[in-house]
């Protein structure tokens, strides 16, 4: 295919090795082709499915929906052709003046200058409508590849780069036009799509492909262009797949084409003389999935130890297959239950990578400290990771790739961050489309988050993804709300089923299926009143302990956690007593974690022993991400939901009667619920909902006893659904009223915060007006931290500091001096993950008021480079904190890290 260009058009460059100073460069024609066969080549490895979603958005054929797409993924920089650009460059721009394209009135220079982005999006919608495309069809498609630098143009932005200054005359329009015409005709473009408006999950799909092809076609070697077009294409497909390659983006495959029963999938789980037998949770899962050929959402309802996990992984297995989807993605509420599921993950995806690698990916702040992960990571010039066919290629461990992975563990907030205006959000959601979604422990989010949750799922829905959600307690309320969030009516209450229950909603069929199982039948628990007061706590754990057996005491702040552990250690009965919360630097909670683990976890370890007499106290560390087992437990009262979550590890697991001691009844002692009149619940109120606490007070107060699974969700249907209890005192209703009206006024607060925070909602007419579109930062999804507007969760802000000791004048990790570091310039990776990892999460009102404000005259004080840390991406939202002695003051506030009590505040 000859070239047919002009001059002009030839003499345009789209990028150059100025560092290098050695003139290089490659023309804007090369560079257009080049994303655009990087977009064919990534196609061409996604499942079918993938291709058929653009072709239904653009109401074309496969083969006519990829040439356009593709095409219009290249046209993505065709905003290059203008002054505001090729000013950029003196060699390049005295080159373009020599082929006769010139301009009079100079563009605005760097680093003020119009991008190039924004010009692509003003001019490419009149080329495409003289193409036949619709005039709000082709609006639409420009914003979206224009938006490849990550942020959708306003209208003023539009306004500026559709000037003479800016984007050029006459000469330049048809320019644009000979690049715009050569782009389609080596592409085989046909007849323009009909669609009218091009919205919503078509929108996402087009904007986070563009920007994938364009990362791997600009990190493409510049590659001589002859006056063959159509040659170099095929050419540029060529390295497009090679360079896919070596980041480890292979074609998707089904894992499981041919149909396997869930026991058959899951006998490595078994031991000798127990092969896997599915449980009926699992087996009711199994009976769901016969005949689901179209996305699907599965409602998981069930109890601590029913094969949640086991089910999501085979229901994934089984929608992939069905419908095509390209992998699956787990969310999880904590960077602990992360790591967690992520060895599981590891495990059972291990098993599939037989003829190759399959890349997963952790994705959380603190991913760079998890072992399991490192240990498996690729990167360039390294050997191959992973064991057992699971590896991480390194490119896909940026923040924002890395749910373009296809498989990947991590926090819910990654997932949010898809549906808020933060910078590449629709890569994020160009991840999650066409996929299986898994998110876990639902119920563990506040109103907030739960909303965004909600819409989260809308977006799954229009993305054509399936989606498990997995919930031990779900009031009512919440079950009803992400069901329709799928697209589902109302269920009739004959059709409803009793928990434990699943329930399954398919897309393009509004009526929900629901079946019930049995629940494996749990002990007992013996229910117990105390006084909130921590003396009394102290000397019944004691007494517990003192029998023999393992006692945990949960308790709902670490202040409370640090005076109990406090009151408990030193005893005369020889009781070991372990203290484990969230204030200990990072690298010494992932040890005490592993350390409770050992101790209190369901195998022993290293042939340690069981402990004899031993009590942990800890706060909400332990609520879900660790497989505990207790004898006795004491736990302040909390929401009754999170109450039965502790209770979980309360008999979690089959043992010999004699390893539990005396304790051969399961008995849970709850702190708080033995009082008179009206309860005060103390530092609890500062956590949690005052009201939800009276009411789970209520459901608990007169039960002697819990049985398990039968009174789970019957407690938490109490507690969160109205009316409240009859025959309450005259003191009593009005304490309830006043606190329901605090909770409703919070409620409708964060409802609202919620409903405005994302950036659109897939079904909107008015589909993102360039003046409606806010342009906000590219936020890391640290919420707590980072004080942009595009919070994922909500709750008391908190400051990640990081501490460091001055021993000698000298900065050290330790307070012994025996590891100094340096920070007087740019840190290399190795030496940022040894300072994050003494990094703690604080959230003292004093350390972070205002903008930080204590924290950053403290870094100035002590003469630490702002611009230094900053350049560091682990450390970026970290602040530095020198102990001189183990303390440090901080405005009104002292701070100590103890050794055995973690961070201690004391006011000054």
């Amino acid at each position: 295919m000859n070239m047919g260009l002009s001059d002009r058009a030839k003499a345009l460059w789209a990028k150059s090795d100025r560092e290098k100073n050695d003139g290089s460069w490659h023309p804007l024609i090369a560079h257009l082709l080049d994303v655009a066969a990087s977009a064919e080549v990534i196609l061409e490895r996604e499942p079918p499915k993938t291709l058929e979603l653009y072709a239904a958005d653009l109401q074309l054929d496969s083969q006519q929906a990829k040439a356009w797409i593709c095409a219009l993924a290249g046209l993505h920089d065709l905003g290059k052709a203008s002054p505001a650009f090729q000013q950029k460059w003196d060699v390049g721009k005295e080159r373009v003046w020599k082929s006769g394209l010139s301009w009079t009135n100079n563009p605005t220079p760097p680093p003020d200058d119009v991008s190039h982005s924004l010009i692509s999006e003003a001019v490419l919608p009149n080329l495409l409508v003289e193409r036949g495309w619709k005039r709000r069809a082709a609006e639409n498609v420009a914003a979206a590849v224009g938006a490849h630098h990550g942020f959708r143009a306003t209208r003023n932005d539009l306004d500026e780069a559709s000037t003479e200054k800016e984007k050029g005359n006459a000469d330049w329009d048809s320019v644009r036009s000979e690049l715009f015409n050569a782009v389609l005709k080596v592409l085989r473009v046909g007849e323009a799509p009909k669609v009218c408006i091009y919205k919503g999950a078509a929108f996402e799909r087009l904007a986070g492909l563009t920007s994938f092809a364009d990362w791997i076609g600009s990190s493409l070697d510049f590659h001589p262009l002859d006056d063959d077009l159509g040659r170099y294409y095929r050419q540029a497909r060529v390295r497009a797949a090679q360079r896919l390659d070596s980041i480890g983006w292979f074609e998707r495959e089904a894992l499981m084409p041919e149909m396997q029963s869930l026991e058959a999938v899951f006998a490595y789980l078994g031991k000798p003389g127990q092969p896997f037998k599915a449980r009926p949770l699992q087996a009711a899962l199994e009976r769901m999935l016969d005949h689901v050929s179209a996305p699907a959402l599965f409602l998981i309802e069930a109890p601590m130890g029913e094969g949640k996990t086991e089910a999501a992984f085979y229901a994934h297995l089984r929608l992939q297959a069905a419908n095509g989807h390209r992998g699956m993605y787990v969310a999880l509420p904590t960077q602990a239950t992360g790591n967690l599921m992520f060895e599981r993950t590891k495990e059972f995806l291990g098993l599939y990578g037989a003829s190759r690698k399959l890349d997963l990916q952790l994705l959380h702040g603190a991913s760079e400290l998890v072992e399991a992960y490192q240990k498996i990571l690729v990167r360039p010039n390294t050997p191959e990771g992973g064991e057992e066919g699971v590896e991480a290629q390194v490119w896909f461990s940026h923040r924002k790739r890395g749910l373009l992975s296809e498989y990947a563990v991590g926090t819910v907030d990654q997932a949010l961050l898809g549906i808020l205006p933060t910078k590449h959000q629709f890569v994020r959601l160009w991840g999650l489309g066409n996929r299986v979604v898994v998110l876990d422990e639902v119920h563990a989010y506040d109103t907030y988050t739960g909303s965004l949750i909600e819409t989260l799922v809308r977006w799954l829905w229009a993305l054509d993804s399936s989606v498990v959600l997995m919930s031990a307690t779900l009031p009512k309320a919440k079950r009803e709300a992400l069901l329709k969030a799928f697209g589902a009516g109302e269920i009739p209450a004959a059709e409803d089923k009793p928990y434990p229950r699943i329930t399954r909603v398919v897309k393009g069929n509004a009526k929900p299926v629901v079946e019930t199982f049995e629940a494996r039948k749990q002990p007992t628990l013996v229910l117990e009143a105390l006084p909130l007061d921590l003396e009394d706590i102290a000397n019944k754990a004691l007494e517990q302990a003192k029998e023999g057996g393992c006692v945990a005491c949960i308790v709902n702040t670490v202040q409370r956690a640090q005076d109990l552990y406090l009151k408990l250690v030193g005893n005369s009965d020889g009781v070991e007593v372990c203290l484990f919360h969230a204030r200990f630097p990072l690298e010494d909670r992932l040890r005490l974690e592993r350390w409770v683990k050992v101790k209190f976890g369901k195998h022993s370890a290293l042939g340690r022993r069981r402990p004899h007499r031993a009590i942990l106290v800890a706060t909400q560390v332990v609520e879900q991400s660790l497989d505990l087992d207790f004898d006795v437990m004491f736990t302040d009262l909390a929401p009754v939901d999170l109450v039965l979550q502790r209770a979980g590890r309360l008999h979690r697991h089959q043992r010999d009667p004699r390893q539990r001691h005396a304790h051969t009844t399961p008995v849970l002692w709850v702190a708080g619920l033995e009082c008179e009149g009206v309860p005060d619940f103390g530092s609890a109120e500062q956590i949690y909902e005052r009201y939800v606490l009276l009411r789970s007070w209520l459901a608990l107060k007169n039960r002697g006893q819990i049985e398990l699974p039968d009174d789970i969700d019957r407690l938490v249907q109490e507690v969160y659904s109205d009316p409240a209890p009859q025959g309450l005192s005259h003191e009593w209703l009005e304490a309830l009223k006043q606190a329901c009206n605090r909770m409703h006024r919070r409620d409708s607060r964060d409802l609202d915060e919620a409903a405005y925070a994302p950036f659109g909602l897939p079904d909107e007419t008015n589909w993102l007006d360039p003046q409606e579109f806010p342009k906000l930062p590219d936020d890391e999804p640290n919420p707590d931290d980072d004080p942009s507007p595009t919070k994922t969760r909500k709750g008391r802000p908190s400051a990640t500091v990081v501490l460091l000791h001055r021993v000698n004048g000298q900065l050290c990790l330790d307070a012994a001096g025996q590891h100094p570091v340096k920070l007087d310039s740019k840190l290399e990776l190795a030496e940022g993950k040894r300072i994050f990892a003494r990094s703690v999460k604080l959230s003292r009102h004093e350390l972070v008021q205002g903008d930080f404000e204590a924290l950053k005259a403290h870094r100035k004080a002590q003469g630490l480079s702002a611009q230094l840390w900053s350049e560091t991406p682990l450390l970026a939202h970290a602040h530095p904190v020198v102990l001189e002695g183990g303390r440090a003051v901080l405005g009104g506030l002292e701070l100590e890290l103890h050794p055995a009590l973690g961070v201690i505040y004391r006011s000054q």
